[in-house]
């Protein structure tokens, strides 16, 4: 059964995740793999320029790490993380939770199981080196290496700590918590998700819907932010046109 059907079974609603969950049965998904705001107001710090720092080329030379960056647009949407209501309604209508953001939320019921992701951040960036998820479906932590830092990104997951040479062919970020879909592909590949159906109740930059189109078999979120939604939406159209050209 799909309960949300189209044409690519991936879909993605611009309104709240209480409007759709409601509509779940219990147990639905196989996974829900989210990332949660932080209540720490990033969505204000638009956006964290790193200004003393340059990245190193592979030819020797240095490009400032704040060249071209996104000037992202002032938002209120983290000043506050999920209550225990998200917690419950996810552990409902999932038999698995992976959920970004553990380290700054209280909810009841949270196992031991955790993935830290190693992001590979230079000494004197102001960013955080790595960050936690919750995973119920484990008891210990499992590390992922995959470097992510400025114009730094990882240049495929047999190269994770490699940087990307080609800057040209790096991610372009939509979102103040823009997440890498290698990331996401790579939590695909750990924790076996082909063929299962996956929900996000925080959509963001949809990198999650990318990395899960080829796997997952049914894929539902929620953005309730409109330039966001439309945004990763316009993100996942580009993505799912240059993959008809080599079929």
């Amino acid at each position: 059964m799909i309960i949300f059907k189209n044409e690519h079974n991936s879909i993605v609603f611009n309104k709240p995740w209480q409007e759709t969950t409601k509509h779940i049965p219990d147990g639905y998904f196989d996974y829900v793999v989210d990332d949660v705001p932080y209540g720490i107001n990033v969505g204000k710090m638009a956006f964290l320029n790193e200004t003393k720092n340059t990245t190193k080329q592979k030819n020797g030379s240095r490009l400032s790490a704040n060249k071209n960056k996104k000037v992202y647009t002032l938002k209120d949407w983290d000043n506050s993380a999920p209550g225990q209501e998200y917690f419950d309604e996810m552990r409902r209508i999932s038999k698995h939770q992976i959920i970004f953001g553990v380290e700054y939320v209280s909810w009841n019921g949270l196992g031991s199981g955790r993935i830290k992701w190693n992001k590979g951040v230079p000494e004197g960036m102001s960013f955080k080196d790595n960050e936690m998820a919750y995973c119920s479906s484990i008891n210990h932590t499992h590390e992922i290496d995959l470097l992510w830092a400025g114009m730094q990104q990882a240049e495929n997951l047999k190269n994770p700590m490699r940087q990307q040479g080609n800057k040209k062919l790096n991610e372009k970020r939509i979102h103040p918590c823009h997440k890498p879909i290698l990331l996401y592909k790579k939590i695909a590949i750990d924790f076996e998700l082909e063929g299962k159906k996956v929900y996000c109740g925080h959509n963001g930059s949809g990198s999650d819907r990318i990395a899960l189109y080829n796997y997952a078999s049914e894929f539902v979120a929620n953005e309730i932010d409109k330039e966001y939604f439309d945004l990763q939406e316009s993100r996942f159209k580009i993505h799912i046109n240059q993959q008809s050209l080599f079929l």
